[in-house]
């Protein structure tokens, strides 16, 4: 009866003990935008533009992307934070901008990533596109954004709030091979009776950017940003470095 007790109590043991693994190995991630902000892993990636540009300025509870009037797009991108089937969701506001888009990012990795992009001002304001970066394209001198949307280059939606100090929140759910987003919690379809997929990219890291597209200065703040169903920790080797133009 004893040894039956010992036996018990170690699987009970065991039990908690993987209970309590699995509730921490998926958790919910909420960005603060403290002093501490560089220190959780975030890389600055310049996918074009001057990759050496002051482009990021971390404030009170927010972060401003300060962009100048020739293309540049500014991405920050954090691999030490990764996941599988995960949900990246964040707010932005548009201080002042003519031509400009911000997105959020999930699975990436130095072999791409996936991105989920709205345009708030300039020719394709009130648009949105859902965008697949490949490395090994531009590896090639190739084009290394792809559309998801075959047929469709971008899709518009009443969703999409405009004009300066307007503020829009965009989330992406990669889920599998199925992409689907969100507009300010509306989701949206860009394919009639089906869903976005895709299969290259399974896992990696998260995060967020702003782009300007040279019609002028863009000034653009992400004042929340979350992602849930990740994994967080240091890796041996310090991550690695993304490409940049």
């Amino acid at each position: 009866m004893k040894q039956i007790s010992k036996i018990t109590f170690g699987l009970i043991i065991l039990i908690l003990l993987f209970a309590g693994f699995t509730a921490v190995s998926a958790q919910d991630v909420e960005e603060s935008f403290d002093a501490e902000f560089w220190d959780r892993g975030w890389q600055r990636n310049t996918i074009a533009g001057n990759p050496n540009g002051p482009f990021y300025n971390l404030g009170k509870k927010r972060i401003s992307f300060n962009l100048p009037q020739y293309d540049t797009n500014a991405l920050l991108i954090n691999p030490e934070v990764t996941g599988e089937d995960v949900k990246v969701e964040a707010t932005f506001e548009n201080i002042r901008s003519n031509s400009a888009s911000y997105s959020v990012i999930c699975r990436a990795s130095e072999d791409g990533w996936y991105e989920f992009r709205i345009y708030i001002s300039g020719s394709e304001a009130g648009a949105y596109k859902v965008l697949k970066y490949d490395s090994y394209r531009k590896e090639q001198n190739k084009a290394p954004y792809i559309i998801l949307h075959p047929g469709m280059d971008r899709f518009y939606s009443y969703d999409i709030v405009l004009g300066p100090n307007k503020k829009n929140k965009i989330a992406m759910l990669c889920e599998g091979e199925t992409i689907r987003i969100f507009i300010n919690d509306v989701e949206q379809f860009p394919i009639k009776y089906s869903n976005i997929t895709d299969s290259d990219f399974s896992e990696g890291g998260i995060g967020f950017g702003v782009q300007a597209y040279g019609g002028g200065i863009a000034d653009i703040d992400t004042v929340s940003f979350t992602a849930s169903g990740v994994e967080s920790g240091e890796k041996s080797n310090g991550g690695f470095l993304f490409p940049t133009n």
